[in-house]
């Protein structure tokens, strides 16, 4: 594809607005470069990103937060240096994938579990989502006669002090907008994209990238005791037939198309 139809089909998703490059960069390595030996050179990173519309400047600035934070570690090849998750950073970015690879929902059942008002309730950050200081609804079923429990059932009708609470607003209005951005891109590429490797992933960071900013900032809960305007089922139906058009590339055969490109 023309860089210049590219470009156009890349502002589809990110609203023609600049991702944060230190993040995008975390799904980058997340995408293509999760095995212990996988190394990303920085012309793949540099030419990935010249295809997303950032500077070669951003990524300089952006690989030295992620060494500094501990994300990344480099080391030379040559004249230039190739890029690695360190330990930590792999460990993050393999506990992350299920969620953002997934395709059906974070979890099937929940409970709105009441605690002693009177005793502190436990703080737990992946319990689920506190309505109150001791309201919570979980996908984990309490296993204790100390609290009390009440399942919410699919056919179930929660009141919007509960669903609020479940999701906040910025998070429903994302998954609104971005599922609006997948029905326009789906429409855009057709059923046979006419992608290099290269832009095909590109294509697929930013569309990771975008995604993951959605289901990680929501609870692992079901889709059912979400707002009703909640789009986030819609979005990962979308988001795995879009990931199904456009094959995750493998690390080597990018990096050999980038050499063949840059000798001509």
């Amino acid at each position: 594809m023309q860089a210049a139809a590219f470009q156009n089909l890349t502002k589809h998703v990110t609203d023609d607005r600049t991702p944060r490059v230190w993040s995008l960069l975390v799904t980058v390595f997340g995408e293509l470069a999760q095995e212990p030996d996988a190394r990303i050179s920085g012309s793949l990173l540099r030419s990935l990103s010249a295809h997303i519309g950032i500077k070669p400047e951003a990524i300089r600035v952006a690989l030295h937060r992620l060494r500094k934070d501990g994300w990344i570690g480099s080391e030379r090849s040559g004249r230039t240096s190739d890029y690695f998750l360190t330990p930590w950073g792999r460990a993050q970015s393999i506990a992350a994938s299920p969620r953002i690879y997934a395709k059906g929902p974070a979890a099937q059942n929940a409970w709105l579990v009441v605690f002693n008002p009177g005793h502190p309730a436990p703080n737990d950050d992946n319990a689920g989502a506190w309505i109150s200081s001791n309201l919570l609804v979980t996908s984990v079923q309490p296993d204790t006669s100390d609290v009390v429990a009440t399942e919410f059932l699919v056919d179930s009708t929660l009141p919007d002090w509960v669903t609020h609470k479940v999701c906040d607003r910025a998070t429903v209005d994302l998954s609104r907008d971005f599922l609006t951005a997948l029905d326009v891109l789906q429409m855009a590429l057709g059923s046979a994209p006419d992608l290099t490797p290269l832009q095909t992933a590109a294509l697929r960071v930013l569309l990771v990238h975008s995604w993951r900013r959605i289901v990680l900032k929501a609870p692992v809960l079901p889709d059912h005791v979400f707002p009703d305007d909640w789009r986030g089922m819609h979005c990962r139906a979308r988001m795995a037939d879009l990931l199904d058009k456009l094959p995750k590339q493998d690390l080597a055969d990018l990096e050999r198309e980038l050499l063949a490109d840059t000798a001509h």
